[in-house]
C-alpha cells in the first residue's frame, strides 16, 4: 500500500511538471509569433512614409512637407496576420535648410497582442530625396 502511493504522488507530480512546461511552450511560441508580426508591421508603416515622402513629390519643400504630416501617423493594419497590430510613425528631417537633397529619418513603432501576450518593435530607417 505505501508503494503504490508513492508511486501515485510520483505519477501526479510529474503529470503537473509537465503541464506546466507545456504551457509555457505555449506562451513562448505565441508571444515569438507577436514578435514577429510587430516586426512587419514596423517594417510596412516605415514602407507606407517613405511612400508617402518620396513618390508624387516635386521638390525638397515637399518632401519636407510630407514628412512633418507623416510624423504622428498611427496605422491600424487589416490584413490577415497583422489585424492585432497597430504602428506609429514619426519623421524628422535630418538635412540641413541649404542642402540641395533632402535627407529625412523614419521610425516606425508597432505592438500586437495586449495585456501579457504583446510584443512592440521599432524599425529606424534613412531615406534621401534629390
Amino acid at each position: 500500500m505505501p508503494l503504490a502511493l508513492f508511486i501515485l504522488v510520483g505519477l501526479g507530480a510529474l503529470a503537473i511538471a509537465i503541464s506546466r512546461l507545456s504551457a509555457g511552450q505555449f506562451s513562448a511560441a505565441v508571444q515569438e509569433s507577436l514578435s514577429v508580426q510587430a516586426f512587419y508591421a514596423a517594417e510596412s508603416a516605415a514602407q507606407v512614409a517613405m511612400h508617402q515622402i518620396l513618390f508624387n513629390t516635386a521638390d525638397k519643400a515637399g518632401a519636407d512637407g510630407k514628412c512633418a504630416a507623416a510624423n504622428g501617423d498611427i496605422l491600424t493594419f487589416s490584413a490577415a496576420g497583422l489585424n492585432a497590430c497597430s504602428a506609429q510613425i514619426a519623421c524628422s528631417i535630418a538635412s540641413s535648410a541649404g542642402d540641395t537633397a533632402g535627407i529625412y529619418r523614419v521610425e516606425a513603432t508597432a505592438s500586437c497582442g495586449q495585456g501579457q501576450l504583446a510584443a512592440e518593435r521599432r524599425v529606424i530607417t534613412g531615406v534621401r530625396y534629390e
